[in-house]
């Protein structure tokens, strides 16, 4: 039986959608809109038994009762002071959902477009990543609100053999002064050996029970490279949903580097396909969890060619009444001979409150496969902290060093190693008391 909260919330949301007068672009993107908002209406928001969402509870959400944000809005006063990259990088701030009134100049080669201006640009690219996203039942029904409000959108585009260097996406919330779940569609369409850096920085206002409802979409062209960084450290009352899907093309390599060290509720979803010849993905994130956070990553890799490789490398430390969710899944499918997978998930608990749920996932129906997975849950090695203090750390330094070790495992994984620098520096202060 679905939780009356829930319900609630879901009917809410929907008479939000169905007061929302999107009615503007071509008729395949309305024709979407309309699908979505109906598959949303029909199915709600997910629960407990939804095998998806079994650990991961909408409590924060259900509590705040946040309106849905829909429309283009205008940009809301945000107070951007903090930044992960020099500030000769170009930057775009999205505030509540809402781009910059000017977008920075774009590099040769490379162009920032909102949403709506993209259409005309790149319909026949960004329609068919559009229709690819699943907004059917429940599990989906994030993605089902983005996509019934997608006005509110960014692209990138590089064109071939481009490299567009670094770009950083500061994203605001909660600075309406009321709640409000927030959608924004991202896409990033990377021609034939284009190169970018995408470093996304996460900031939240005042509004508790507000949150952003990220979807991003990438398109890898062969031989493209991305670098993708995403570092958030909100406030315990931010709530923060991101689904994120790559499509890489032969001997394209996608770098996924995550570090959530804050939030109230975090989930990421992150599916990659290679489907080309050759194509890498390699993705690392470190959670931090401390107080009665949640965080949630799945992970989903599908070989769909041959001869492509895969390494998934997670940390996680976990204090306080905290819970931390990790489901990784790799799939090699039938043909993608070849292949190589590499799966590791391990967690640090420093507190008997605290919480982690693990599951590795490996199917193989190919031949000629290298594949390894495996996954942990423990505490710190007393025999570690032992030799620190003998050379006169104490307990607790010694403790801290220890986890905060743990997940500069991921850090240090960063090709910036200015950024590498300062996001070490963030995981230090975030570590909970061992």
């Amino acid at each position: 039986m679905i939780p009356a909260a829930t319900r609630e919330l879901a009917e809410r949301w929907a008479e939000d959608v169905r007061n929302a007068s999107l009615s503007e672009g071509p008729e395949w993107l309305l024709r979407l809109r309309e699908q979505a908002a109906n598959a949303f209406a029909d199915h709600g928001l997910p629960h407990r038994k939804i095998e998806a969402w079994k650990y991961t509870p909408l409590k924060l959400l259900e509590q705040a009762g946040p309106r849905l944000a829909t429309g283009s809005g205008a940009p809301a006063a945000a107070s951007f002071e903090d930044r992960l990259l020099p500030v000769d990088v170009p930057t775009i701030d999205i505030a509540d959902g809402v781009l910059a009134a000017e977008l920075p100049e774009a590099p040769d080669g490379v162009e920032f477009l909102p949403f709506s201006g993209a259409i005309d640009r790149f319909e026949s690219r960004i329609r068919r990543l559009m229709e690819k996203v699943d907004v059917a039942g429940p599990a989906n029904a994030f993605a089902a609100l983005n996509t019934a409000c997608v006005d509110r959108g960014l692209v990138v585009h590089v064109q071939p053999g481009v490299d567009a260097g670094a770009l950083l996406l500061r994203w605001a919330s909660g600075l309406a002064g009321e709640p409000r779940l927030v959608p924004f569609r991202l896409i990033v369409l990377l021609d034939e050996g284009a190169r970018l850096e995408l470093v996304e920085q996460h900031f939240s206002g005042s509004a508790p029970g507000s949150a952003l409802n990220l979807l991003v979409q990438f398109e890898l062209g062969e031989r493209a490279e991305l670098n993708h960084v995403r570092v958030q450290a909100e406030p315990e009352e931010a709530v923060l949903l991101t689904a994120t899907s790559v499509e890489q093309s032969a001997e394209s390599r996608y770098a996924f580097r995550g570090f959530d060290l804050g939030g109230g509720l975090v989930r990421h979803e992150l599916n990659v396909v290679l489907a080309g010849e050759s194509a890498m993905a390699d993705l690392a994130g470190a959670c931090v969890l401390d107080g009665s956070r949640h965080g949630d990553t799945r992970i989903s890799v599908d070989h769909a060619a041959p001869g492509c490789t895969s390494e998934q490398f997670f940390r996680g430390v976990l204090g306080g009444r905290s819970r931390g969710v990790f489901n990784g899944r790799a799939l090699i499918r039938k043909g993608a001979d070849g292949s190589s997978v590499q799966q590791s998930n391990a967690n640090l608990l420093l507190s008997r409150l605290a919480e982690m749920d693990t599951k590795p996932e490996l199917e193989i129906y190919a031949d000629e496969v290298e594949a390894s997975h495996g996954a942990t849950v423990g505490q710190l090695d007393e025999t570690a902290v032992f030799y620190l203090r003998s050379r006169g750390l104490s307990d607790a330094a010694a403790r801290r060093l220890l986890t905060a070790a743990f997940c500069h495992a991921v850090s240090s994984r960063l090709e910036n190693e200015a950024l590498a620098e300062k996001v070490g520096e963030m995981i230090d202060a975030a570590m909970p008391e061992a």
